[in-house]
């Protein structure tokens, strides 16, 4: 494993000129309930990217630890960049990759508010620059219920204990109501998609679904182990092959003709 941060220009020629696959840790720093680190999601991100560097030996760039989170605003220590900005940047930083001789670029994300905004950038990286780019995301999708609730708080306390303090979790019960406006009638669950912001929903920060109790004293650092141990197998599987396939194999096939 290489943490490109912790090596000098002449070391990383070398690795360069070896892997050809780059891994991007990407989260953000948000509220995350009044028991976890602010830096929850890069902390996470961060966490995944450096062991699967670790068993693969694949590049590790530094952590990327602010994102899409405006929705967060109203509670204090939230920081966050537009969408736009965060494109820019994420395609900066993967050019400067390229630059070096990386031809396939991971971002290793723990924030889903980033989710829209990378896959763009995936794609763009994909068909303007000729560079294979994918998001995995550094949270399983299952058994990661929540946002701040037990899944989340488990992650924290498997790779960073010492940032959580259990004597502040709580059980949240999460707002039915956006006003008089019922939510279970909206969103992912009904017709309509809106913008909202955690507070709409919540006072604590912990988040789950509409009228929904949402549960975070029940984490632990084994249930962190049994979410996070045969997820990260999975992704180090993926990395390994991506790292044998070959690069004209995932880019874009020439635009059909009609013979004439």
């Amino acid at each position: 494993m290489v943490q490109i941060a912790e090596i000098s220009w002449s070391d990383a020629e070398k690795v360069f000129e070896q892997c050809k696959v780059a891994l991007i840790p990407v989260g953000a720093t948000e509220q995350h309930g009044p028991h976890n680190p602010l830096g929850t999601d890069h902390l996470l991100a961060a966490a995944l990217a450096r062991k699967v560097g670790e068993e693969t030996e694949v590049p590790v760039s530094p952590v990327i630890p602010v994102g899409v989170s405006r929705h967060h605003r109203q509670f204090p220590g939230t920081l966050w960049v537009s969408p736009d900005a965060f494109r820019e940047y994420m395609i900066s930083i993967a050019l400067s990759l390229a630059d070096h001789g990386t031809t396939k670029i991971v971002f290793m994300n723990g924030h889903g508010g980033n989710n829209a905004a990378l896959l763009e950038v995936c794609e763009d990286l994909r068909i303007d620059y000729g560079i294979f780019a994918c998001m995995i995301n550094s949270y399983p999708p299952k058994g990661l219920k929540g946002h701040g609730a037990a899944g989340e708080t488990s992650q924290n306390l498997y790779y960073h204990p010492e940032f959580v303090n259990m004597e502040k979790a709580v059980d949240t019960v999460q707002n039915k109501k956006l006003g008089e406006l019922e939510l279970r009638k909206l969103g992912t669950v009904g017709p309509a998609s809106y913008p909202w912001d955690t507070i709409d929903f919540t006072e604590t920060g912990v988040l789950g679904g509409p009228g929904k109790k949402v549960v975070s004293t029940t984490a632990s650092v084994e249930k962190g182990r049994e979410l996070m141990e045969p997820y990260t197998e999975k992704v180090i599987e993926f990395i390994k092959a991506l790292k044998e396939a070959k690069l004209e194999d995932l880019l874009p096939k020439p635009h059909k003709t009609v013979s004439k």
